[in-house]
């Protein structure tokens, strides 16, 4: 009898810890948040959870109206989590795939490193006296904006040693220091013992863009290629792109498309350079597919897609993918693809660099865009959700 109750509450215990493993799987799994369409509702794709709307509507967020709330359960019975649902009008764009060329200059300069100056009988760091790190960007100096390079280099060599007022960006957050430059005895002027970038250029793909001629591509931000950080945007602009060229990516060694900007007519301003990627208007719109619906996020499915992507030339072809996995938690890695299409594998090995922002599409929807390679498996990279990328670039229209 003893034995018997023991297996019995063993058994419970195994039951009641394996329910609770799956509740809390779900919840992380399903996202507070979701967009349906007008005409549709939200659908369970996961075994065993359900849907319940709630009559309730009104203002469940600070940014944005969610007009239905859904209780979400395990069987109908266990509570894993509330979710909130904005019903929005249906989003048609028009997936593109083409090659491009971005050219951004910086609002401020970015620090990219700091050095010691030689000066006749000591060594002094002005910058780091100054308290400035690697990656602040500098946005003005005794009040003047600064925007170049060749201006913070005169304002300092000019400066006969008497201090300067610098305001200056740090993590999105605003501060004010003063510099004294020192006199370089190797230079024969005065300097401030900083290296700055203020701008940068490089090649990438349009993933969609609308009727009216706003776009998205890139799928990620562009950013500095010493600090790693987010370049802030001055202002930008994209040309015409013509891939000549590819470099094979191996384990270890990613690929590359090689390219020429084949004009240097602009073709379109770039507005936002974001976590999901660049966002501007064309001149105007890319008309080489037809118009597709965007595919919300939880109509992502794993399994069988499709890309645009140009390998060579200018104009997008289609390459067979396969979706692998979906998180909705991240922010421009939300789900795995592997490159299926044996024709790309034999020209790029997978992924290169230079194909982020190739849309993706699945039964017929923009579903989203390739961001990132795998470093050890070029066959393989992430994704980020075409939603994300469409609401991005909303805040343009806005």
């Amino acid at each position: 009898m003893n034995r018997l109750l023991r297996s019995i509450i063993i058994f419970i215990i195994v039951l009641i810890s394996g329910v609770m493993g799956i509740v809390s799987y779900y919840s992380y799994v399903i996202h507070d948040t979701y967009m349906v369409y007008s005409d549709q509702s939200i659908k369970s794709s996961w075994l065993g959870v359900k849907f319940k709307e709630l009559e309730n509507d009104g203002l469940y967020d600070s940014d944005e109206k969610y007009n239905k709330e859904y209780d979400v359960t395990l069987l109908g019975i266990i509570p894993i989590k509330k979710i909130y649902v904005r019903e929005i009008d249906k989003i048609k764009v028009m997936p593109c795939g083409t090659p491009f060329g971005v050219k951004l200059l910086t609002d401020g300069v970015m620090v990219i490193d700091i050095k010691d100056v030689l000066c006749e009988n000591e060594i002094k760091s002005p910058a780091k006296e100054a308290g400035l790190k690697i990656g602040d960007v500098i946005t003005s100096v005794d009040g003047n904006k600064i925007s170049s390079n060749s201006e913070l280099k005169e304002v300092v060599s000019s400066s006969e040693g008497k201090l300067l007022r610098l305001k200056y960006k740090r993590n999105f957050e605003e501060y004010e220091t003063k510099l004294k430059p020192a006199y370089s005895f190797k230079d024969d002027k005065w300097i401030a013992g900083l290296w700055v970038r203020d701008s940068s250029a490089g090649i990438g793909t349009i993933t969609f863009c609308t009727e009216d001629g706003v776009f998205g591509g890139l799928g990620h931000p562009i950013c500095d290629v010493d600090t790693g950080n987010i370049l802030p945007l001055g202002r930008g602009e994209i040309v015409g792109a013509y891939i000549n060229d590819i470099k094979h990516g191996t384990a270890g060694s990613p690929g590359e498309l090689c390219g020429i900007f084949s004009n240097n007519e602009s073709i379109g301003n770039v507005k936002i350079n974001d976590d999901c990627g660049l966002f501007g208007r064309l001149i105007k719109p890319i008309k080489i597919h037809e118009p597709v619906l965007i595919g919300l996020k939880q109509e992502v499915k794993i399994g069988k897609a499709t890309i645009y992507s140009t390998i060579f030339g200018d104009v997008p072809q289609s390459y067979d993918i396969e979706i692998e996995s979906i998180d909705f938690k991240q922010n421009n890695r939300n789900y795995v693809v592997r490159i299926t299409d044996q024709k790309l594998l034999k020209k790029t090995g997978g992924i290169v660099q230079g194909m982020s922002g190739s849309p993706i599409l699945q039964n017929g929807k923009l579903v989203g865009a390739i961001t990132h390679v795998f470093v050890n498996d070029p066959t393989r990279g992430y994704g980020v959700f075409a939603e994300t990328m469409v609401e991005k670039s909303n805040q343009i229209l806005n």
